[in-house]
């Protein structure tokens, strides 16, 4: 088995749309049903399926609570490190800066997109010690 996408409420599709093709993801496929716009973005290794509803009158709330983060791969420390400032230029704010995680042998950082979601870029330190 294998993840296939993770889906996320966003309040503007474009605004979203220009934040993860800065992050290197391009549009792959889209489709409406009842009402509700689902736009895929597609990277290395994986979707993300961004769903806009433009009658939606309850607020997007993507708390910890709710959703914790979405890990993204990348291949090296450098290229979390541009991920960072690719997230920052289009938008994003950092949460917490890259750094190593020493219980996961792990190089990362997190960063909210603009609709509130945390997203952390990673990378394995295995082997690079």
């Amino acid at each position: 088995m294998e993840l296939s996408h993770v889906a996320i409420w966003v309040t503007d599709l474009d605004r979203s749309l220009d934040f993860y093709e800065a992050l290197g993801f391009e549009r792959s496929w889209s489709f409406t049903a009842d009402g509700v716009e689902n736009v895929y973005v597609s990277g290395d290794g994986g979707e993300l399926q961004l769903r806009h509803d433009p009658d939606r009158t309850t607020p997007i709330a993507p708390t910890r609570a709710d959703t914790d983060h979405v890990a993204l791969g990348v291949e090296d420390e450098a290229a979390v490190e541009a991920a960072v400032e690719r997230s920052r230029d289009a938008g994003g704010s950092v949460i917490d800066g890259p750094h190593v995680v020493e219980p996961a042998d792990a190089y990362a950082a997190f960063v909210e997109d603009p609709d509130g979601y945390t997203l952390e870029f990673v990378t394995s330190l295995e082997g690079d010690q």
